[in-house]
């Protein structure tokens, strides 16, 4: 099951919580950031994506223990290392940028997130001219 929280589709997290849920989309929609506590326990949520400044507390999404795929922002990606609440299930990872946020920033948070896997850093090539 798939569903879709914003504008045109769920109003909210809780509509979505099923216990069939393997994917959950929070995009961008009217009101409040949302809490991720419904979810909690769903024994098949596999894959979150949920759009910057969507999220009331991003340390919510370590209660979700089945994520194998997350999609967040930088600043919420931010949240989640400071809090040592990244899920150790995850295979896949994507940083949601929107405008023209700092890439040395988001570089950044790349390589906190390889390094919590093991993995070295983004290589980095500086050119000048």
């Amino acid at each position: 099951m798939v569903a879709r929280v914003n504008a045109k589709g769920l109003p909210h997290v809780e509509a979505a919580a099923d216990p069939a849920l393997e994917v959950l989309t929070i995009g961008v929609r009217e009101g409040a950031p949302m809490s991720l506590a419904a979810l909690v326990g769903l024994p098949r949520l596999r894959t979150l994506t949920a759009y910057p400044g969507t999220l009331a507390d991003p340390r919510e999404v370590g209660w979700l223990t089945g994520l194998e795929f997350l999609r967040l922002g930088v600043d919420e990606w931010r949240v989640l290392l400071d809090a040592g609440a990244v899920p150790p299930t995850l295979a896949a990872a994507a940083v949601e940028t929107h405008g023209a946020p700092d890439p040395l920033a988001v570089a950044a948070l790349t390589d906190a997130l390889l390094t919590l896997r093991g993995r070295p850093p983004v290589r980095r090539t500086v050119i000048e001219g």
